[in-house]
């Protein structure tokens, strides 16, 4: 690692939030080998007393051989946690120059979100998986794709998840993980997060505020809700319709994220109303989760989606953004430093035919404190992510694009352990899928 250059695109909350962690695991990396490129100055405080360069700068499809060209060659690494940069356009980049790559969400160019200046279906994450995808191929450099706490470790914990409820119904664990979850009869899979960090301030007029990047959440919340849609499902939600005709086609609902809610399941809070944000892990999961008959015919998949709990404030913060018609907040708050106590609550529900099995991490504020500076909780899960899936790719630097499913999952969460607090599973006491055929119309809830 010691003589590799290190770049960030993007240097928000997360990127900061990994810069002191990135030193302390790697102590020979020189300072001077790594730098951030940003289209805001909000990182440059931090940036420079981490001893980092730091550079203002937007990038456009325009741009990129300028304002990169100099920076990184074979060998060195690009740490994308920007928006509005178009992940693909990056990818291409580094593989035509032996430049590994490693990005926590799979990003359009500025407005790709947008309906109406974008067809429907290239606004979605599946659209935007399938366009990585298609640069998959050994023996091109290493891009990570879609890496961080979740999408990313909600892999790993869904994989130990089912090893650990193999185990109880004495089965072998080193099926694949497909026919495992189908000799184990999951018919569904939430990703099932519930963050209560609060700073104890009101929300101010205009104000969304966030324990992660806002603009992200913003993003993700006015997307369309995207789901694994499982072979079990006998009733389409109103106004939902598959993406396209292809077999790892998932479900499009009518309405965006952050009007849709879905009853789950976490250990602190029991049953908890959430938002069904869109995220990568629910297609990707689905994807690796499916089987197939002879003839190529689908004939397996669970139901897999996110559902979300985030932080009091940014509840507030979602209600009051889509009453008013997702309008831009006059004021964007990442609560970090300010923030007074609580924690976040990650991990994956499989709801099966014998009942229901939480996995995943809880890990407090004052826990995040301790490990790192610059973090809260829910940056330090996600830097943990990327921290497993960089010292993955450090060991495989010629594995082409690849997501989470294509790991070495125990590996990487050994890896992300020392930055997830305490790490457990636990048989979820919850009567709700008793009650249904655990079909996701009966989850769903109005906003």
């Amino acid at each position: 690692m010691e003589a590799r250059k290190i770049l960030f695109i993007g240097y928000g909350a997360i990127a900061q939030a990994l810069t002191p962690v990135l030193f302390d695991r790697y102590p020979g990396l020189p300072r001077t080998s790594v730098h951030a490129i940003s289209a805001n100055a909000r990182g440059a405080g931090v940036a420079h007393a981490c001893g980092i360069g730091f550079t203002l700068c937007a990038l456009t499809p325009g741009n990129l051989d300028a304002v990169l060209g100099e920076r990184l060659g074979a060998g060195d690494i690009m740490l994308n946690l920007s928006v509005d940069v178009a992940s693909v356009a990056l990818i291409d980049w580094c593989q035509a120059r032996g430049v590994m790559y490693l990005d926590t969400c799979v990003e359009p160019w500025a407005g790709g979100y947008d309906e109406g200046r974008t067809p429907l279906l290239d606004t979605t994450n599946y659209w935007l998986r399938k366009e990585a995808l298609r640069r998959r191929g050994a023996g091109r450099s290493t891009c990570v794709i879609a890496h961080g706490a979740n999408p990313g470790l909600v892999t790993h914990f869904v994989g130990a998840a089912l090893r650990r409820l193999a185990a109880t119904r004495a089965l072998p664990a080193d099926l694949p993980p497909a026919a495992l979850a189908r000799a184990l009869g999951v018919k569904a899979i939430h990703i099932a997060e519930r963050d209560t960090q609060d700073d104890g301030l009101p929300l101010q007029p205009g104000e969304f505020a966030n324990t992660w990047s806002v603009d992200g959440l913003l993003a993700e919340g006015r997307q369309r809700a995207e789901l694994a849609w499982g072979t079990h499902e006998t009733r389409l939600p109103p106004g939902a319709r598959r993406h396209d005709g292809s077999a790892d086609a998932g479900l499009l609902l009518a309405a965006p994220g952050a009007r849709t809610k879905l009853v789950s399941w976490t250990p602190s809070a029991g049953e908890q109303e959430t938002y069904l944000i869109t995220h990568h892990e629910a297609l990707s999961l689905g994807a690796w989760l499916s089987a197939y008959h002879g003839d190529g015919t689908l004939a397996y998949r669970p139901t897999v989606c996110y559902a979300y709990r985030p932080a009091p404030k940014t509840c507030a913060s979602l209600a009051r953004w889509s009453a008013q018609g997702f309008a831009p907040p006059s004021a964007r708050t990442v609560m970090r430093d300010a923030l007074a106590g609580g924690a976040d609550e990650l991990g994956v529900l499989l709801l099966h035919e014998h009942g229901a099995y939480w996995f995943g991490s809880v890990l407090s504020l004052a826990q995040a404190r301790r490990i790192a500076p610059y973090n809260s909780a829910t940056s330090l899960q996600l830097v943990g992510g990327i921290v497993g899936a960089l010292a993955w790719m450090l060991r495989h630097p010629l594995a082409g694009v690849v997501e989470a499913e294509d790991m070495d999952g125990e590996a990487v969460l050994q890896t992300a352990l020392p930055y997830l607090g305490e790490v457990f599973g636990t048989h979820a006491h919850w009567p709700a899928h008793d009650l249904r055929g655990l079909q996701i119309i009966d989850f769903l809830r109005e906003a």
